[in-house]
């Protein structure tokens, strides 16, 4: 299989964001009104897998309305998230590089995927969403369309991007992988793997993509880069603290595992792999 890395924009956030190892609602007050001087470039990588059944895109990126000309636009991302979540992010996509637009370029319309998976429900997975409505299945956990609308979800995943489109939502099941012992297998021969990950949100899933003895991790938003595992920080943004720390023991061991060939996390700015096959 081949694992096609897709750099969709970039985000511009605080400096506890990736390796703040501290959760709380004070804090995400001080991350909104962060200073520029206080802020870290981060990348918003979304995944294309050439599989034998299909194509199939994790995640999403920035969509093309948040960056009208490539650049930080603060009013044309006010007209696409709340303010909120505007001053948490400030994110651009570049010309050409938002998924849609680097699917066209390899080819590929909505139509020929045969399934976008939507790891969590923050506005960086799934902002570009709306213009692959196309795909034949559009895939989310259940946990997580549960939690969207409660508590502090309804404020940083905004209906807006995907209420009125098809989702599929799947519900995990008790297996032997993730934290919590939560996966569903998409395909039914552990090819494609959604694993509850919970911490950054409740739902979350990273996914496993294995091919024979060898698997790829992606575990979405559960890390910011493999700082956070192998030193034991966890990310400053999220919900629970000792979940994501579970999370990160996970991970760690995945990467220990024999046949791994990579771990892979959405916003790791030292990712500079265009493709990997496994």
């Amino acid at each position: 299989m081949k694992l096609h890395i897709l750099r969709c924009g970039t985000m511009r956030v605080s400096e506890t964001i990736p390796f703040g190892d501290a959760v709380s609602l004070a804090n995400t007050r001080r991350q909104l009104l962060t200073p520029d001087s206080k802020r870290v470039t981060l990348p918003n990588f979304c995944y294309l897998l050439e599989h034998p059944q299909g194509l199939y895109l994790i995640d999403t990126g920035w969509c093309r309305e948040i960056s009208p000309k490539g650049s930080y636009d603060a009013r044309a991302v006010r007209s696409v998230l709340p303010a909120p979540l505007a001053a948490l992010y400030h994110p651009q996509v570049e010309e050409c590089m938002t998924a849609r637009e680097q699917l066209a370029a390899m080819g590929i319309c909505p139509e020929d995927l045969a399934g976008v998976l939507i790891t969590h429900l923050d506005a960086d997975n799934t902002a570009g969403l709306r213009s692959l409505r196309g795909a034949k299945r559009i895939i989310l956990p259940e946990d997580e369309y549960f939690w969207a609308c409660r508590t502090v979800y309804k404020a940083r995943q905004p209906w807006s991007l995907w209420e009125d489109l098809p989702i599929e939502r799947i519900y995990y099941r008790g297996s032997p992988l993730g934290p919590n012992r939560w996966a569903f297998d998409l395909l039914g021969d552990e090819s494609i793997t959604m694993v509850n990950v919970p911490g950054h949100t409740d739902g979350m899933a990273a996914v496993i993509l294995r091919h024979g003895s060898s698997f790829v991790l992606l575990c979405s938003d559960a890390a910011f880069s493999p700082r956070n595992w192998r030193e034991g920080i966890a990310p400053g943004f999220g919900f629970d603290r000792k979940k994501m720390m579970v999370g990160l023991e996970w991970i760690a061991q995945m990467e220990r595992e024999p046949g791994c060939a990579a771990v892979l996390c959405s916003h790791d700015p030292a990712v500079t792999a265009k493709m990997i096959e496994f």
